[in-house]
């Protein structure tokens, strides 16, 4: 692309990034990204408000910021020079239009005298332009703070500069939160444990509807679920069958409806060859891959201890075959895809139920595992270098019968004496108690029962 067509195009995204609607702000705390020098990394599905995000960033700054979204239909047979060509029109023009405010233009100012400018530069989908690695890399060097985007996870481990890798801080950007999900209907979010019975049921309603639908915000602002359909669809199209020339664009689509269908499952790749009429387990693990990569779904692992060695495979593996056999659950990248993916499947409340709560654990920053051995633990919490497991979590629709009652604590019980935890927490739709358990040496063991909507707004 010549430069006489690049600059209208480089020129009509700032017209676009400056004039924007109203933001609803991200609960996503960035104010350290503000200082430091690193590449600051936002990566989250299609359709979560990756651009508005970027806007509520630049909010915050000052300084010349120069926007550019590679997604832009217009941009064609990029090549790896051009960001280093808009950086030259963002000196040329844009820095001139930014002393034109500053009531500098025309003045008689020797180059050493010109008042430096902050620089940030905001890269929309960067993934679009050939080796943006290095070219990322050029623009962190000058000293400009640089925010990119993408609606692909992978392209952090596989096309990164090896010289960038230790100065990129990663954002993860998901499906709005419930707190979120009250500000975009422009309602306050309350303090949970101030509220009246009243407030309560109020509150309970509202997020019926928020677990119903998902956090899509397009959604939630016109409450046109049939979106969710077309996210997913779009998703695999664009993030996965195009980005990846996939070959059998079928059996790819059988196995991430299977999967969605069968949320906070365990699975096993033969039963997943099956699903996709797949036939081969290298395909069907790319696949598992590639929709993790595009946050269609995410892979849960079973806690296994530093000291234990996987056992799983065949003989002759290397160490990263044997993790990879590691058993997994799975999970939707979002709670709405469930009913729009597959309609006619029987519904599980209880399995979307603990697929919500694990979204918003990933939200919180948390490095998740499940707990199986006589019995399960649907949720551990461990510190991400140490692996030391801080919390377990259970999750159970309705905490009513004796049956259910006795299975969850169990199960958290049989998780928090093998971690020495002292307590534990048990999420409800509505349910809110606290246990004390004596064990047979005599020490307490302490169970929070909570209503899951209480424990996200906290």
């Amino acid at each position: 692309m010549q430069r006489i067509e690049l600059l209208p195009l480089v020129l009509d995204n700032q017209s676009f990034f400056q004039n924007c609607p109203d933001i609803i702000p991200r609960i996503i705390p960035f104010s350290p990204c503000l200082d430091g020098s690193e590449v600051n990394f936002i990566c989250g599905p299609l359709h979560t408000g990756k651009t508005s995000f970027l806007r509520q960033v630049a909010g915050s700054l000052q300084g010349l910021k120069v926007y550019i979204n590679f997604e832009d239909s217009r941009f064609r047979d990029l090549k790896p020079e051009t960001l280093q060509e808009i950086k030259e029109i963002a000196a040329e023009y844009c820095i001139k239009g930014h002393e034109d405010e500053e009531g500098l233009a025309g003045k008689d100012i020797d180059d050493k005298e010109r008042p430096e400018v902050p620089v940030s530069y905001f890269l929309d989908e960067i993934h679009y332009l050939p080796g943006w690695g290095d070219r990322v890399y050029s623009l962190q060097n000058d000293g400009a703070r640089v925010f990119v985007t993408s609606s692909s996870a992978g392209i952090i481990s596989k096309e990164i500069s090896p010289r960038l890798a230790d100065g990129i801080k990663i954002i993860r950007l998901l499906p709005f939160s419930f707190k979120e999900y009250l500000t975009l209907k422009g309602l306050r979010v309350p303090r949970p444990n101030f509220l009246t019975p009243s407030r309560c049921d109020e509150m309970l309603c509202l997020f019926l509807q928020y677990f119903e639908n998902g956090g899509f915000p397009e959604i939630i602002k016109s409450g046109d679920f049939r979106l969710s359909r077309k996210y997913f669809e779009e998703t695999l199209q664009k993030e996965i069958i195009e980005r990846h020339t996939i070959q059998d664009p079928e059996g790819l689509k059988k196995l991430a409806v299977f999967l969605i269908s069968n949320m906070a499952s365990e699975y096993s790749i033969d039963t997943l060859k099956r699903a996709g009429g797949i036939k081969d387990e290298a395909t069907v693990r790319n696949y598992l891959d590639y929709l993790e990569e595009a946050f269609l779904l995410y892979r849960v692992p079973m806690f296994r201890h530093k000291s234990e060695k996987p056992d799983y495979g065949k003989e002759g593996e290397n160490e990263n075959e044997r993790e990879s056999n590691i058993p997994c659950k799975v999970y939707a990248g979002d709670t709405g895809f469930f009913k729009s993916v597959f309609p006619r499947y029987p519904d599980s409340l209880g399995l979307r139920f603990e697929n919500l709560v694990f979204l918003e654990l990933l939200r919180k920053g948390k490095q998740v595992y499940y707990f199986h051995n006589t019995r399960e633990c649907d949720f551990l919490i461990a510190e991400k270098e140490s692996q030391k497991v801080t919390a377990a979590v259970q999750v159970c629709l309705c905490f009513g019968g004796t049956a259910v009652r006795e299975r969850e604590v169990l199960g958290l019980m049989e998780a928090m004496e093998e971690f020495g935890l002292n307590e534990g927490l048990i999420l409800t739709m509505d349910d809110e108690e606290v246990m004390e358990i004596e064990r047979k040496d005599g020490e307490m063991k302490r169970i929070i029962i909570k209503s899951v909507w209480k424990w996200m707004l906290e």
